[in-house]
């Protein structure tokens, strides 16, 4: 039992320090994905593939264009869920080192489905990666519950 209490009180400063840098890693993807999305839509602008125009309401990106677009949308999808569990596992003072763990299992993987997003982008592969950080998820999820519930 002491190891399991040790598993969630040990080294609370390095925990702590450690959430907020993997936190910080998930909000560089979405900065670095901005930037690339920006460097590839004013490479088309010079390249005469788009104009301001495209970018109203009612005109559509070029296909290579539109999957940056994609991936920095993606970045508001399940990555709010991974800040709210993080935040309230804080806020509540219940975070583990399962949860440092799980965390940057989670940060981890985005990249990769990001990076897979707009480099090679084999689908089937980054729908994997996608997966992969959604059990992360899941199991961030089930670890704030379950502490949440003992904590009680």
């Amino acid at each position: 039992m002491d190891m399991i209490e040790l598993l969630w009180t040990g080294a609370e400063d390095v925990k702590l320090r450690l959430i907020v840098l993997i936190v910080l890693a998930n909000m560089l993807l979405a900065l670095r994905l901005y930037g690339t999305m920006s460097k590839a839509r004013f490479r088309a602008a010079k390249e005469g593939r788009v104009t301001v125009d495209t970018y109203r309401a009612t005109q559509s990106e070029p296909e290579d264009l539109a999957v940056f677009n994609r991936a920095v949308v993606n970045q508001f999808e399940s990555p709010v869920l991974f800040y709210a569990i993080i935040a309230i596992g804080l806020a509540l003072k219940i975070t583990s080192w399962l949860t440092v763990i799980l965390a940057l299992a989670y940060v981890a993987l985005r990249w990769r489905h990001a990076l897979e997003m707009v480099g090679d982008h084999e689908v089937l592969k980054r729908r994997q990666l996608f997966i992969y950080s959604f059990y992360a998820l899941i199991g961030l999820m089930a670890e704030l519950f379950i502490s949440a519930l003992l904590w009680l």
